[in-house]
């Protein structure tokens, strides 16, 4: 399973509908709980099966959002994904789990004119909390940078964005620095119900990996004004993808002041 990947996920979920993108100036403080389970084999005879359990805590205030996620990874097989990267290098069959790599951020969203069209400016920081000699992470710190586009269209939305990825690299892990991009759109099917795609592509991060490929549905669905929840799917088209995914985050926020 991609675990960077899972990161921007749940960022556009939790993040990216128009109702969401155009709220009024007032600090908000969000908690949410996610669980994910992945499979895939990554080019290999057995699978990698993945179960990422993430607690994301975020404050928003106006235009400016900081946001804090802690993952917790379990991962069973022969060892070919460590962290977010698939590395091709089997060993026998066995199963780690403990904290994952924390990851904070910082975004800012302005509207740029009538129409609602909204711009998203974001940094991304990888810290290296993961256990290495487990491979639940690389032991590197990585950091990313990104620009994305909303579009309200009536009742649907718009959405993309581009991004660098600065890898750290070691002897063990020679990784480059990559581009990726995301493009999607949703529908609002009512009041508090939204669906939407989700297309993901990333170029490969070491020499015998693959390009990232990750199709992404979901539903997202407000409870009440404080409760939201969201389920997605998706399906991978590359060995350095999992072969699919399925997940719920469930969000609370309080209205600070």
């Amino acid at each position: 399973m991609h675990l960077r990947l899972l990161t921007i996920v749940t960022v556009l979920l939790a993040a990216t509908t128009p109702a969401q993108a155009q709220r009024a100036p007032q600090t908000v403080f969000t908690v949410s709980a996610g669980y994910n389970y992945s499979w895939g084999d990554y080019g290999q005879l057995n699978e990698t099966r993945v179960t990422y359990a993430p607690l994301t805590l975020k404050w928003q205030r106006g235009e400016w959002s900081a946001k804090l996620l802690m993952p917790y990874i379990r991962i069973t097989g022969p060892g070919v994904v460590v962290g977010d990267v698939p590395v091709g290098t089997p060993r026998p069959v066995g199963t780690e789990e403990g904290l994952g790599d924390i990851t904070p951020s910082l975004t800012w969203t302005h509207t740029l004119n009538r129409f609602g069209t909204t711009a998203e400016l974001s940094g991304i920081l990888k810290l290296p909390t993961a256990d290495e000699d487990k491979r639940l992470g690389t032991g590197l710190t990585d950091f990313t940078a990104q620009a994305g586009l909303i579009q309200p269209i009536g009742k649907a939305y718009l959405n993309g964005n581009i991004g660098r990825k600065f890898n750290g690299a070691n002897a063990t892990f020679p990784l480059r620095d990559v581009w990726k991009y995301t493009v999607g759109g949703g529908y609002r099917l009512f009041d508090q119900t939204s669906i939407g795609l989700l297309y993901d592509y990333r170029e490969r991060q070491s020499t015998g990996s693959e390009n990232l490929s990750l199709l992404t549905g979901y539903v997202s669905q407000s409870i009440t004004p404080q409760w939201s929840v969201q389920l997605y799917a998706s399906k991978g088209y590359s060995n350095s993808s999992p072969d699919a995914n399925l997940g719920l985050q469930i969000n609370r926020s309080f209205d600070l002041f």
